[in-house]
Protein backbone atom coordinates (compact mmCIF):
# COMPACT_ATOMS: atom_id res chain seq x y z
CA UNK A 1 0.00 0.00 0.00
CA UNK A 2 2.79 2.36 1.02
CA UNK A 3 4.40 1.70 -2.55
CA UNK A 4 1.26 2.22 -4.17
CA UNK A 5 0.50 5.55 -2.14
CA UNK A 6 4.11 6.94 -3.16
CA UNK A 7 3.13 5.82 -6.97
CA UNK A 8 -0.10 8.01 -6.52
CA UNK A 9 1.73 10.96 -5.22
CA UNK A 10 4.29 11.02 -7.75
CA UNK A 11 1.59 10.80 -10.62
CA UNK A 12 0.19 14.02 -8.87
CA UNK A 13 3.22 15.64 -8.54
CA UNK A 14 3.89 15.17 -12.49
CA UNK A 15 0.46 17.05 -13.38
CA UNK A 16 0.04 20.61 -13.68
CA UNK A 17 -3.59 20.67 -12.09
CA UNK A 18 -3.25 19.26 -8.50
CA UNK A 19 -1.59 21.74 -6.64
CA UNK A 20 -3.71 24.31 -8.07
CA UNK A 21 -7.12 22.28 -7.89
CA UNK A 22 -5.86 22.05 -3.89
CA UNK A 23 -5.06 25.94 -3.67
CA UNK A 24 -8.54 26.98 -5.03
CA UNK A 25 -10.42 25.03 -3.04
CA UNK A 26 -8.58 26.01 -0.30
CA UNK A 27 -9.38 29.50 -1.85
CA UNK A 28 -13.19 28.77 -1.51
CA UNK A 29 -12.97 27.40 1.91
CA UNK A 30 -11.26 30.78 3.16
CA UNK A 31 -13.47 33.08 1.71
CA UNK A 32 -16.51 31.39 3.12
CA UNK A 33 -14.97 31.22 6.60
CA UNK A 34 -13.76 34.56 6.38
CA UNK A 35 -17.45 35.72 5.42
CA UNK A 36 -18.26 33.46 8.87
CA UNK A 37 -16.14 35.73 10.76
CA UNK A 38 -16.88 38.90 9.16
CA UNK A 39 -20.28 38.29 9.94
CA UNK A 40 -19.83 37.48 13.97
CA UNK A 41 -16.77 39.87 15.07
CA UNK A 42 -16.20 43.68 13.66
CA UNK A 43 -11.90 43.10 13.06
CA UNK A 44 -11.38 46.71 12.62
CA UNK A 45 -13.10 47.45 16.37
CA UNK A 46 -11.23 44.62 18.14
CA UNK A 47 -7.97 45.57 16.57
CA UNK A 48 -8.07 49.29 16.86
CA UNK A 49 -7.13 49.49 12.78
CA UNK A 50 -10.09 51.60 11.90
CA UNK A 51 -8.42 51.58 8.22
CA UNK A 52 -9.79 47.88 7.89
CA UNK A 53 -13.24 49.46 7.82
CA UNK A 54 -14.68 49.24 4.08
CA UNK A 55 -18.14 51.57 4.26
CA UNK A 56 -19.01 51.51 0.61
CA UNK A 57 -19.70 48.31 -0.78
CA UNK A 58 -19.46 49.40 -3.90
CA UNK A 59 -16.03 50.39 -3.70
CA UNK A 60 -15.29 46.70 -2.13
CA UNK A 61 -17.05 45.09 -5.27
CA UNK A 62 -14.82 47.57 -7.55
CA UNK A 63 -11.91 46.55 -5.83
CA UNK A 64 -12.53 42.53 -5.81
CA UNK A 65 -13.81 42.90 -9.36
CA UNK A 66 -10.28 44.50 -10.52
CA UNK A 67 -8.15 41.60 -8.76
CA UNK A 68 -10.08 39.12 -10.49
CA UNK A 69 -9.74 40.24 -13.47
CA UNK A 70 -5.68 40.97 -13.15
CA UNK A 71 -4.92 38.00 -11.50
CA UNK A 72 -6.83 35.63 -14.25
CA UNK A 73 -5.02 38.33 -16.88
CA UNK A 74 -1.63 37.32 -15.35
CA UNK A 75 -2.37 33.58 -15.05
CA UNK A 76 -2.74 33.43 -18.52
CA UNK A 77 0.22 34.89 -19.08
CA UNK A 78 1.99 32.68 -17.10
CA UNK A 79 0.42 29.29 -18.43
CA UNK A 80 1.83 30.90 -21.92
CA UNK A 81 5.34 31.61 -20.58
CA UNK A 82 5.35 28.05 -19.16
CA UNK A 83 3.91 26.06 -22.38
CA UNK A 84 6.81 28.23 -23.98
CA UNK A 85 9.52 27.01 -21.60
CA UNK A 86 8.01 23.31 -22.42
CA UNK A 87 8.40 24.11 -26.25
CA UNK A 88 12.14 25.44 -25.73
CA UNK A 89 12.91 22.66 -23.19
CA UNK A 90 11.46 19.65 -25.31
CA UNK A 91 13.02 21.02 -28.70
CA UNK A 92 16.36 21.69 -26.89
CA UNK A 93 16.81 19.01 -24.11
CA UNK A 94 14.35 16.14 -25.71
CA UNK A 95 10.52 14.95 -24.97
CA UNK A 96 12.20 13.09 -21.55
CA UNK A 97 12.74 16.12 -19.69
CA UNK A 98 9.62 17.93 -20.29
CA UNK A 99 8.44 15.92 -16.94
CA UNK A 100 10.64 18.05 -15.28
CA UNK A 101 9.29 21.27 -16.00
CA UNK A 102 5.95 20.02 -15.40
CA UNK A 103 7.08 18.69 -11.87
CA UNK A 104 8.49 21.80 -10.87
CA UNK A 105 6.60 22.99 -7.73
CA UNK A 106 7.48 26.76 -8.15
CA UNK A 107 5.62 26.89 -11.65
CA UNK A 108 2.87 24.88 -9.99
CA UNK A 109 2.58 27.73 -6.71
CA UNK A 110 2.60 30.17 -9.32
CA UNK A 111 0.29 29.36 -11.23
CA UNK A 112 -2.13 28.14 -8.05
CA UNK A 113 -1.64 31.73 -6.49
CA UNK A 114 -2.91 33.85 -9.57
CA UNK A 115 -6.13 31.09 -9.80
CA UNK A 116 -6.91 30.50 -6.03
CA UNK A 117 -6.60 34.56 -5.76
CA UNK A 118 -8.84 35.30 -8.89
CA UNK A 119 -11.70 32.29 -7.11
CA UNK A 120 -11.18 34.24 -3.81
CA UNK A 121 -12.20 37.34 -5.67
CA UNK A 122 -14.82 36.18 -7.30
CA UNK A 123 -16.45 33.97 -4.44
CA UNK A 124 -16.05 36.79 -2.08
CA UNK A 125 -17.39 39.76 -4.57
CA UNK A 126 -20.87 37.29 -5.22
CA UNK A 127 -21.19 37.24 -1.04
CA UNK A 128 -21.15 41.17 -0.84
CA UNK A 129 -23.68 41.17 -3.45
CA UNK A 130 -26.00 39.22 -1.27
CA UNK A 131 -25.83 41.98 1.60
CA UNK A 132 -27.44 44.93 0.39
CA UNK A 133 -26.53 47.55 2.58
CA UNK A 134 -25.10 45.87 5.18
CA UNK A 135 -21.34 47.62 4.63
CA UNK A 136 -19.36 46.49 8.13
CA UNK A 137 -19.38 42.81 7.03
CA UNK A 138 -16.80 42.00 4.72
CA UNK A 139 -13.96 44.02 5.79
CA UNK A 140 -11.86 41.29 6.84
CA UNK A 141 -12.64 39.47 3.46
CA UNK A 142 -11.87 42.30 0.78
CA UNK A 143 -8.58 43.43 3.14
CA UNK A 144 -7.59 39.28 2.73
CA UNK A 145 -8.41 39.79 -0.98
CA UNK A 146 -6.04 42.31 -1.35
CA UNK A 147 -3.47 40.71 0.35
CA UNK A 148 -3.37 37.98 -1.84
CA UNK A 149 -2.90 40.38 -4.75
CA UNK A 150 0.02 41.82 -2.96
CA UNK A 151 1.54 37.86 -2.71
CA UNK A 152 0.31 37.21 -6.49
CA UNK A 153 2.93 40.12 -7.55
CA UNK A 154 5.53 38.88 -5.70
CA UNK A 155 4.70 35.58 -6.88
CA UNK A 156 5.21 37.00 -10.90
CA UNK A 157 8.57 38.23 -9.87
CA UNK A 158 9.56 34.79 -8.67
CA UNK A 159 8.10 32.87 -11.36
CA UNK A 160 9.78 34.82 -14.17
CA UNK A 161 13.30 34.09 -12.09
CA UNK A 162 12.19 30.52 -11.74
CA UNK A 163 11.76 29.69 -15.62
CA UNK A 164 14.92 31.89 -16.26
CA UNK A 165 16.71 29.56 -14.36
CA UNK A 166 15.06 26.41 -15.31
CA UNK A 167 15.69 26.40 -18.87
CA UNK A 168 19.82 26.71 -17.95
CA UNK A 169 20.92 23.28 -18.99
CA UNK A 170 23.44 23.65 -15.61
CA UNK A 171 20.28 23.24 -13.47
CA UNK A 172 18.45 21.02 -15.67
CA UNK A 173 21.39 18.45 -15.20
CA UNK A 174 21.72 19.12 -11.46
CA UNK A 175 18.02 18.36 -10.87
CA UNK A 176 18.22 15.18 -12.66
CA UNK A 177 21.21 14.15 -10.89
CA UNK A 178 19.86 14.99 -7.84
CA UNK A 179 16.83 12.72 -8.26
CA UNK A 180 19.81 9.89 -10.03
CA UNK A 181 20.82 10.26 -6.06
CA UNK A 182 18.09 9.86 -4.72
CA UNK A 183 16.75 6.57 -6.45
CA UNK A 184 20.56 5.20 -5.74
CA UNK A 185 19.80 6.02 -1.64
CA UNK A 186 16.35 4.23 -2.42
CA UNK A 187 17.31 1.41 -4.78
CA UNK A 188 20.89 0.95 -3.59
CA UNK A 189 20.74 1.24 0.62
CA UNK A 190 24.12 1.69 2.53
CA UNK A 191 23.05 -1.21 4.97
CA UNK A 192 22.40 -4.67 2.61
CA UNK A 193 19.86 -5.73 4.62
CA UNK A 194 17.34 -2.14 4.35
CA UNK A 195 15.33 -4.16 1.75
CA UNK A 196 14.98 -7.21 3.64
CA UNK A 197 16.14 -10.02 1.48
CA UNK A 198 19.33 -11.29 0.01
CA UNK A 199 21.40 -12.08 -2.92
CA UNK A 200 21.23 -15.15 -4.81
CA UNK A 201 22.42 -16.68 -8.99
CA UNK A 202 18.79 -16.97 -9.47
CA UNK A 203 20.43 -19.10 -12.74
CA UNK A 204 21.25 -21.55 -9.46
CA UNK A 205 18.51 -21.79 -7.41
CA UNK A 206 16.22 -24.75 -7.19
CA UNK A 207 12.87 -23.64 -7.66
CA UNK A 208 11.44 -26.99 -8.79
CA UNK A 209 10.35 -28.53 -12.14
CA UNK A 210 6.73 -27.71 -11.90
CA UNK A 211 5.44 -23.76 -12.69
CA UNK A 212 3.07 -21.88 -14.41
CA UNK A 213 3.90 -18.56 -16.80
CA UNK A 214 1.84 -14.99 -15.21
CA UNK A 215 0.80 -13.63 -18.18
CA UNK A 216 1.11 -9.49 -17.99
CA UNK A 217 -2.82 -8.80 -19.31
CA UNK A 218 -1.91 -5.63 -20.97
CA UNK A 219 0.83 -3.62 -22.26
CA UNK A 220 3.39 -0.77 -21.31
CA UNK A 221 6.19 0.09 -19.22
CA UNK A 222 6.38 -1.59 -15.62
CA UNK A 223 6.06 1.26 -13.66
CA UNK A 224 5.72 -0.27 -9.93
CA UNK A 225 6.48 -3.74 -8.51
CA UNK A 226 4.97 -4.37 -4.70
CA UNK A 227 7.31 -7.01 -3.35
CA UNK A 228 5.47 -6.66 -0.31
CA UNK A 229 2.50 -7.71 -1.44
CA UNK A 230 4.16 -10.43 -3.87
CA UNK A 231 5.59 -12.41 -0.79
CA UNK A 232 2.86 -12.06 1.03
CA UNK A 233 0.80 -13.39 -1.82
CA UNK A 234 3.46 -16.28 -2.34
CA UNK A 235 2.82 -17.39 1.30
CA UNK A 236 -1.00 -17.18 1.34
CA UNK A 237 -0.94 -19.41 -1.31
CA UNK A 238 1.41 -21.64 -0.63
CA UNK A 239 3.62 -20.79 -3.78
CA UNK A 240 7.08 -19.53 -4.94
CA UNK A 241 6.83 -16.75 -7.47
CA UNK A 242 9.53 -15.54 -9.93
CA UNK A 243 9.46 -12.27 -11.39
CA UNK A 244 11.11 -11.62 -14.84
CA UNK A 245 10.83 -8.12 -15.21
CA UNK A 246 11.33 -4.97 -13.54
CA UNK A 247 10.30 -1.21 -12.82
CA UNK A 248 11.38 0.60 -16.23
CA UNK A 249 10.92 -2.39 -18.58
CA UNK A 250 8.37 -2.66 -21.25
CA UNK A 251 5.73 -5.39 -21.71
CA UNK A 252 4.07 -6.62 -24.86
CA UNK A 253 0.69 -7.99 -24.19
CA UNK A 254 1.14 -11.34 -24.88
CA UNK A 255 3.94 -11.40 -22.77
CA UNK A 256 5.06 -12.44 -19.67
CA UNK A 257 5.44 -11.09 -16.27
CA UNK A 258 7.05 -14.51 -14.62
CA UNK A 259 6.24 -17.66 -13.23
CA UNK A 260 4.96 -19.63 -10.55
CA UNK A 261 6.67 -22.56 -8.45
CA UNK A 262 4.83 -24.89 -6.28
CA UNK A 263 1.66 -24.13 -8.25
CA UNK A 264 -1.89 -25.96 -6.73
CA UNK A 265 -5.18 -25.63 -8.09
CA UNK A 266 -5.30 -22.28 -6.52
CA UNK A 267 -2.91 -20.66 -9.72
CA UNK A 268 -5.59 -19.36 -11.56
CA UNK A 269 -7.10 -17.09 -8.40
CA UNK A 270 -3.62 -16.08 -8.11
CA UNK A 271 -2.82 -14.78 -11.46
CA UNK A 272 -4.45 -11.72 -11.21
CA UNK A 273 -3.54 -11.08 -7.68
CA UNK A 274 -0.16 -11.18 -9.06
CA UNK A 275 -0.61 -9.04 -11.73
CA UNK A 276 -2.66 -6.23 -9.75
CA UNK A 277 0.69 -6.24 -7.77
CA UNK A 278 2.48 -4.74 -10.66
CA UNK A 279 1.89 -1.36 -12.23
CA UNK A 280 2.04 -1.11 -15.64
CA UNK A 281 1.47 2.09 -17.60
CA UNK A 282 1.90 4.21 -20.58
CA UNK A 283 5.03 5.86 -19.63
CA UNK A 284 8.28 4.87 -17.38
CA UNK A 285 8.36 6.70 -14.10
CA UNK A 286 11.45 7.39 -11.81
CA UNK A 287 10.11 5.29 -8.58
CA UNK A 288 11.51 2.61 -9.07
CA UNK A 289 13.42 2.78 -12.01
CA UNK A 290 16.95 3.72 -11.44
CA UNK A 291 17.94 4.12 -15.66
CA UNK A 292 14.82 6.81 -15.96
CA UNK A 293 17.07 9.60 -14.61
CA UNK A 294 20.28 7.74 -16.39
CA UNK A 295 18.30 8.08 -19.66
CA UNK A 296 17.95 11.85 -18.75
CA UNK A 297 21.44 12.91 -18.28
CA UNK A 298 22.61 10.83 -21.15
CA UNK A 299 20.21 12.31 -23.50
CA UNK A 300 21.41 15.54 -22.79
CA UNK A 301 24.87 14.71 -23.29
CA UNK A 302 24.08 13.23 -26.63
CA UNK A 303 21.79 16.38 -28.48
CA UNK A 304 24.71 18.62 -26.86
CA UNK A 305 27.32 16.73 -29.21
CA UNK A 306 25.19 16.66 -32.29
CA UNK A 307 25.69 19.09 -34.94
CA UNK A 308 23.40 21.15 -34.53
CA UNK A 309 24.06 22.12 -31.06
CA UNK A 310 28.03 21.29 -30.60
CA UNK A 311 28.10 21.67 -26.74
CA UNK A 312 31.10 19.16 -25.77
CA UNK A 313 31.12 21.06 -21.97
CA UNK A 314 27.67 20.13 -21.35
CA UNK A 315 28.62 16.52 -22.24
CA UNK A 316 31.67 16.23 -20.48
CA UNK A 317 29.37 17.55 -17.41
CA UNK A 318 26.80 14.72 -17.70
CA UNK A 319 29.83 12.20 -18.11
CA UNK A 320 31.06 13.26 -14.66
CA UNK A 321 27.34 13.09 -13.17
CA UNK A 322 27.28 9.96 -14.48
CA UNK A 323 30.47 8.40 -13.76
CA UNK A 324 29.74 10.02 -10.21
CA UNK A 325 26.73 8.04 -10.06
CA UNK A 326 28.00 4.58 -11.08
CA UNK A 327 30.37 4.70 -8.75
CA UNK A 328 28.24 4.98 -5.86
CA UNK A 329 26.25 2.17 -7.70
CA UNK A 330 29.68 0.00 -7.19
CA UNK A 331 30.39 0.91 -3.51
CA UNK A 332 27.08 -0.28 -2.47
CA UNK A 333 25.63 -3.61 -1.84
CA UNK A 334 24.42 -5.38 -4.92
CA UNK A 335 20.25 -5.20 -4.66
CA UNK A 336 18.98 -8.59 -2.66
CA UNK A 337 16.93 -10.44 -5.23
CA UNK A 338 15.35 -13.62 -3.46
CA UNK A 339 12.88 -12.50 -0.25
CA UNK A 340 11.54 -14.80 2.13
CA UNK A 341 8.35 -14.99 4.43
CA UNK A 342 8.60 -14.51 8.54
CA UNK A 343 9.21 -18.38 8.55
CA UNK A 344 12.70 -18.37 6.10
CA UNK A 345 10.79 -19.93 3.25
CA UNK A 346 11.53 -18.19 -0.04
CA UNK A 347 8.67 -16.86 -1.92
CA UNK A 348 9.70 -14.64 -4.07
CA UNK A 349 12.67 -14.49 -6.43
CA UNK A 350 12.44 -10.73 -8.44
CA UNK A 351 14.85 -9.40 -11.09
CA UNK A 352 17.54 -6.89 -10.15
CA UNK A 353 19.32 -4.67 -13.19
CA UNK A 354 23.13 -5.73 -12.99
CA UNK A 355 25.96 -2.78 -13.53
CA UNK A 356 26.16 -4.07 -16.73
CA UNK A 357 22.41 -3.00 -17.29
CA UNK A 358 23.45 0.57 -15.95
CA UNK A 359 27.07 0.86 -17.54
CA UNK A 360 25.17 0.22 -20.79
CA UNK A 361 22.42 2.29 -20.30
CA UNK A 362 24.65 5.83 -19.04
CA UNK A 363 27.36 5.25 -22.00
CA UNK A 364 26.43 3.38 -24.89
CA UNK A 365 24.17 6.66 -26.51
CA UNK A 366 26.85 9.12 -25.29
CA UNK A 367 29.94 6.35 -27.20
CA UNK A 368 27.86 6.16 -30.31
CA UNK A 369 27.30 10.21 -31.44
CA UNK A 370 31.08 10.62 -29.59
CA UNK A 371 33.17 7.68 -30.52
CA UNK A 372 34.57 9.58 -33.45
CA UNK A 373 35.43 12.89 -31.50
CA UNK A 374 38.77 12.53 -29.76
CA UNK A 375 38.17 15.16 -26.75
CA UNK A 376 35.07 13.44 -25.63
CA UNK A 377 36.23 9.83 -25.56
CA UNK A 378 39.41 11.30 -23.88
CA UNK A 379 37.13 12.82 -20.92
CA UNK A 380 35.38 10.06 -20.89
CA UNK A 381 38.51 7.71 -20.34
CA UNK A 382 39.42 9.87 -17.83
CA UNK A 383 35.74 9.42 -16.07
CA UNK A 384 36.44 5.46 -16.26
CA UNK A 385 39.53 5.57 -14.47
CA UNK A 386 38.35 7.23 -11.73
CA UNK A 387 35.48 4.38 -11.76
CA UNK A 388 37.73 1.48 -11.93
CA UNK A 389 39.25 2.64 -8.60
CA UNK A 390 36.28 1.99 -6.51
CA UNK A 391 35.36 -0.97 -8.97
CA UNK A 392 36.11 -3.88 -6.61
CA UNK A 393 33.78 -6.98 -7.60
CA UNK A 394 34.35 -9.24 -10.17
CA UNK A 395 31.45 -9.65 -12.16
CA UNK A 396 31.79 -5.49 -12.37
CA UNK A 397 35.23 -5.84 -12.96
CA UNK A 398 34.31 -8.12 -15.82
CA UNK A 399 31.91 -5.65 -17.20
CA UNK A 400 33.94 -2.34 -17.00
CA UNK A 401 36.64 -4.59 -18.94
CA UNK A 402 34.64 -5.99 -21.63
CA UNK A 403 33.46 -2.04 -22.28
CA UNK A 404 36.59 -0.74 -22.45
CA UNK A 405 37.10 -3.34 -25.10
CA UNK A 406 34.67 -2.08 -27.09
CA UNK A 407 35.60 1.44 -27.28
CA UNK A 408 39.23 0.28 -28.61
CA UNK A 409 37.32 -0.88 -30.96
CA UNK A 410 35.29 1.25 -31.97
CA UNK A 411 38.33 4.15 -31.68
CA UNK A 412 40.24 2.35 -33.75
CA UNK A 413 37.45 2.36 -36.70
CA UNK A 414 36.58 6.02 -36.25
CA UNK A 415 39.03 7.89 -34.62
CA UNK A 416 41.08 9.45 -37.38
CA UNK A 417 43.37 11.67 -35.59
CA UNK A 418 46.90 8.95 -34.90
CA UNK A 419 47.93 11.07 -32.01
CA UNK A 420 44.31 10.90 -30.27
CA UNK A 421 44.28 7.12 -30.78
CA UNK A 422 47.44 7.32 -29.50
CA UNK A 423 46.61 8.65 -26.53
CA UNK A 424 43.06 7.26 -26.33
CA UNK A 425 44.83 3.58 -26.76
CA UNK A 426 47.06 4.46 -23.55
CA UNK A 427 44.33 5.14 -21.08
CA UNK A 428 42.22 2.61 -22.11
CA UNK A 429 45.76 0.43 -21.26
CA UNK A 430 45.72 1.68 -18.17
CA UNK A 431 42.42 1.67 -16.95
CA UNK A 432 42.21 -2.19 -17.64
CA UNK A 433 45.61 -2.95 -15.95
CA UNK A 434 43.87 -0.77 -12.90
CA UNK A 435 40.93 -3.54 -12.87
CA UNK A 436 43.53 -6.47 -13.60
CA UNK A 437 45.82 -5.59 -10.86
Amino acid sequence: MKQYLVHLGERLRSSFWSLPLLMILAAIALANLLRLVDASIDPARLTGLDWLRLRDPDSARALLSTIAGSTITVAGTVFSITVVALTLASNQFGPRLVRNFIRDRGTQVSLGIFLSTFVYALVTMRSIDTLGERASNYDLAVQTALLLALISIGFLIYFIHNVAQSIQVDNIAHRINREFHRAIEREYPRSPGDNGGDKFDSERLELGSGWINIPAGRGGYVQLVDREKLVALARAFDCCLQIQCHAGSYLHHWGTIGRIYQAKDSADELIPQVQSALQIGSLPTSEQDIVYSVRQLSQIAVRALSPGVNDPYTAYSCIDRLIEGLGTVLQRPQPPNCFSDADGRLRLVSCELEFTQLLDAALDEICEHGRSNGVVMRHLLNALSDLADVCTRKNDKKSLHDYLQRLAEDSRIFIESRSDLQIIGEKISAVQKKLTS
